[in-house]
């Protein structure tokens, strides 16, 4: 291979016909399809951007505001993907709604969480940053979400894992002894590459279970009304940002 990069996220979005300003500055972002439903349903006159890899992007107005929404990806290797592809687009703030363990004792089914930093557990990152880095959420705007959910969320380190069903004692152990206080499987490439290309970003997690304590809500209405609210709050984050 003589060239530096096979494929680069600007020729995937060409190859899609997605032009500069097809995308809008701020994107809210989202694994479950019920969530980018919902915001969906939030966007006035929207048009669909691109697909790829089943995932799809939408970019509408909303109160006055251009607004992207869609899947940002379920795991960590698409969630890099889809966060390279909206940098190359011009997406400058990213606000990703999603779930998420919880790993105090003191945070509950339905709370919320959102993370100032990454615990990198994924594999992806390592192609992106050195070992030594941690990933960060952009201070502003996530005290802007903050903000906006009344100062409900609890603010700290979210680990994210590649091995959902390898979270076993010693590890969860370990990413707590760390600073974790609470799990995914999307927030350190998001947060990794949104600072790499000198984007903002940010994650708040609704918590649909508890490793300590051993409680399941995935099914919790709880858990739903959750993420209702979550939706209706990440649109007043929007009118609040200057973008």
């Amino acid at each position: 291979m003589k060239r530096e990069i096979h494929i680069t996220p600007m020729d995937l979005l060409m190859a899609m016909q997605c032009k500069p300003g097809d995308l809008a500055g701020i994107a809210l972002v989202s694994g479950q399809p019920q969530r980018v439903t919902m915001a969906l349903e939030k966007l006035e006159n929207p048009t669909r951007n691109f697909s790829t890899f089943g995932y799809t992007l939408w970019t509408g107005d909303y109160k006055g505001k251009r607004v992207t929404v869609g899947n940002g990806g379920f795991y960590a290797p698409d969630s890099a993907l889809m966060t390279d592809l909206l940098c190359a687009a011009g997406v400058g703030y990213f606000v990703r709604l999603g779930s998420c363990g919880g790993m105090r004792e003191d945070i509950q089914i339905g709370d919320y969480v959102l993370a100032e930093s990454a615990l990198r557990g994924d594999g992806v990152t390592t192609y992106y940053v050195d070992d030594g880095f941690t990933p960060s959420a952009d201070k502003e705007l996530s005290d802007t979400v903050a903000a906006a959910f009344n100062h409900e969320p609890h603010r700290g380190m979210v680990w994210t894992t590649d091995a959902l069903l390898r979270e076993t004692k010693e590890v969860v152990n370990n990413a707590i002894d760390k600073g974790a206080i609470a799990v995914d499987m999307v927030t350190s490439p998001l947060l990794t590459i949104a600072q790499k290309n000198n984007r903002k970003a940010t994650a708040v997690l609704v918590v649909s279970d508890n490793l300590i304590t051993g409680e399941m809500g995935f099914a919790s209405i709880r858990v739903f009304d959750a993420e209702k609210r979550m939706l209706d709050l990440a649109f007043d984050v929007i009118e609040k940002l200057d973008v």
